[in-house]
């Protein structure tokens, strides 16, 4: 190959991450709503609102269930926690992806587990940070392999917006 077509190539690579990149100011504000979680793990439905103050709210519904005091789980706001947005390497992969790439996340603090009549649902686990490989104005995909502060394998949780 000659030197020009090289040159060319490497320009056009380093145009690429540099677009590639996300400010997390802009990311923030992509998720600042409602988001409705894709739920496999149990027959309800879960929605999480992200604040412009960065609180995180969690809102619960589960048919047929009901909380400690009786009253059925109708939409109901079963935690509140904070989150932060940044941009951090991108550490789900091989050890070259790792070293270039840079990936917007979110931190998660102050996540409860929520208990209820006969079960429980564990929020603290999402208390980590999260990778985020897709956010629009219509999907949310974020990932962790530290799950209840235990590093293992990947999870993911998906969202649309409400």
């Amino acid at each position: 190959m000659n030197i020009f077509f090289k040159l060319r190539l490497l320009l056009f690579g380093l145009i690429l991450i540099l677009f590639s990149c996300q400010k997390a100011d802009k990311v923030q504000t992509q998720l600042i709503g409602t988001w409705e979680r894709v739920v496999f793990n149990h027959g309800g439905a879960e929605q999480w609102i992200f604040t412009a103050d960065n609180k995180l709210y969690v809102l619960l519904t589960l048919p047929g269930a009901t909380s400690l005091e009786g009253t059925s789980i109708s939409g109901d706001t079963v935690c509140v926690g904070d989150f932060t947005t940044e941009i951090v390497h991108y550490n789900h992969g091989t050890l070259l992806n790792k070293n270039i790439f840079k990936v917007p996340a979110i931190t998660i603090s102050g996540f409860i587990n929520f208990k209820y009549i006969g079960n429980n649902m564990d929020f603290t686990a999402y208390n980590t940070v999260w990778q985020i490989h897709k956010v629009d104005s219509k999907v949310l995909i974020i990932t962790t392999d530290m799950y209840n502060n235990i590093h293992g394998g990947l999870e993911q949780r998906e969202f649309y917006k409400k």
